[in-house]
């Protein structure tokens, strides 16, 4: 046995890599060199020492100190996550919304309808003041009589002085008859209505005209008068521009 012993130190002392020719050589530092101070460990192989390229870090698996990549751009509030709408929008954007059923009518008859508006209230005038009569009318138709050197003479309108009423009636009629004109069955009827408010107002003025210097108007006249102005107004401009788009 001491002979057996003797013989293996003998062979160790000759042949220093004796063990490494058996089982091959065994690294000095298997997990790499020594860092320094506030270097980072550094091993080889990831979690099996040895073994594969090394890995930099506090521990296995672990990302090292350097820059390391975040992550991509997310979508904000709002946002889509790809082109096309959004949920419950329409691909295309909202549709224009329609116009208003008043927009949509030709301009003639929206001042035919502006005409009539005008026709309603100016009959309303007909229960208002259509004459006033002061407390000194006994000498101002002294006066009159007086400024026609004996002669009275009566004009022709002087008998319709006192039935504006009529007149009233029939603009106010006419007011009404021009809203019928949204529809367009009855838009051919335009230039008759204009006719009426043409012959209701003219009488109108006329009975206001009638009337002896000695009367004054009241305050339902000079509405109506002005109202009945508007509303020919109205309608004869609706009946030369509906008559023009005709013959274009």
């Amino acid at each position: 046995m001491t002979a057996v012993l003797g013989w293996f130190n003998t062979r160790m002392s000759e042949n220093e890599n004796f063990g490494r020719q058996q089982w091959g050589a065994v690294p000095q530092n298997p997990t790499g060199p020594t860092p320094g101070p506030g270097q980072p460990t550094q091993h080889t192989g990831g979690p099996y020492p040895g073994y594969g390229p090394p890995t930099v870090g506090g521990y296995p698996g672990q990302p090292g100190p350097g820059p390391q990549p975040g992550p991509g751009p997310q979508p904000g509030p709002g946002q889509q996550y790809g082109p096309g709408p959004q949920y419950g929008q329409p691909p295309f954007g909202a549709p224009p919304a329609a116009p208003s059923f008043f927009a949509a009518l030709p301009l003639p008859i929206k001042l035919a309808i502006g005409s009539g508006a005008a026709g309603v209230i100016t009959f309303f005038m007909g229960f208002l003041s259509w004459v006033s009569v002061s407390q000194n009318i006994d000498s101002r138709a002294e006066e009159w009589a007086g400024q026609q050197s004996g002669d009275v003479g009566i004009p022709a309108f002087l008998t319709m002085v006192f039935t504006p009423g009529l007149f009233l009636l029939l603009l106010g009629a006419a007011g009404v008859a021009s809203f019928a004109f949204v529809a367009a069955k009855w838009r051919r009827y335009l230039p008759h209505i204009a006719f009426l408010v043409v012959l209701a107002w003219l009488g109108l003025l006329a009975c206001a005209l009638g009337l002896p210097t000695f009367i004054d108007l009241g305050v339902g006249a000079i509405i109506a008068l002005i109202l009945g102005a508007a509303q020919l107004g109205l309608i004869g401009t609706a009946v030369v521009m509906d008559g023009l788009d005709d013959k274009q």
